[in-house]
C-alpha cells in the first residue's frame, strides 16, 4: 500500500523533512545500537552534523531506578498530552545517543515521513534542559549544545 508522502516530489518531501529536524522532535526511528535492533522513539535534542538524540522507554529500567543519579535524568511525558503516545513514557536524559547520523535520520524520515511523531512541548523541554543541566554523565560541551539547541525559539 502506497503513503500519502509517495505522491509528492521528492523536493518537497526534502524540504518538510529538513523542515522538522528541529531540537524537541519525536522520531520513531528503527535503531540497530540497541539490543536487539528494533524501532524507537527518539528525541532530537540537536540536529545538524552529528545529532544528539535521547532515547524514549515505556517505563524505567531497574538498573536506572536504583541509581538516583540516572532516576533524576528521566523526563516523564504524560500520554494525555502527547497524541502519538498510548502510555506514559520517559525520555532517558542521562545517556545521549550520537551513533545515528544526518543522513541516515533523513533517509529513515524521507521514506516515511510518518516516522515524524510530533514536536515536544515547552515545558517538557524545559524539564529537559534542566535536567541535562545537572546530569553528570554528559560532558559540558555536550551539555551546552543540547540546551543551546532546545532554547532556541522557531523563526
Amino acid at each position: 500500500m502506497s503513503k500519502l508522502g509517495d505522491y509528492f516530489p521528492p523536493e518537497h518531501k526534502q524540504r518538510f523533512v529538513e523542515q522538522h529536524l528541529k531540537p524537541g522532535q519525536v522520531l520513531y526511528l528503527f535503531c540497530e545500537f540497541t539490543t536487539p535492533a528494533k524501532e524507537k522513539y527518539l528525541v532530537l535534542a540537536c540536529p545538524g552534523g552529528q545529532p544528539l538524540l535521547f532515547i524514549m522507554n515505556s517505563a524505567i529500567h531497574p538498573f536506572i531506578e536504583r541509581r538516583p543519579e540516572l532516576r533524576r535524568c528521566q523526563v516523564l511525558l504524560r500520554a494525555a498530552e502527547y497524541d502519538f503516545l498510548d502510555h506514559d513514557s520517559y525520555i532517558n536524559c542521562s545517556q545521549v545517543v550520537d551513533v545515528l547520523t544526518e543522513a541516515e535520520i533523513l533517509h529513515q524520515i524521507s521514506t516515511d515521513i510518518r516516522r515524524i511523531q510530533g514536536e515536544l512541548t515547552e515545558r517538557t523541554k524545559r524539564a529537559i534542559i534542566r535536567v541535562v543541566g545537572s546530569a553528570k554523565t554528559i560532558d559540558k560541551r555536550t551539555k551546552r549544545r543540547i540546551i543551546h539547541a532546545l532554547q532556541e525559539k522557531d523563526e
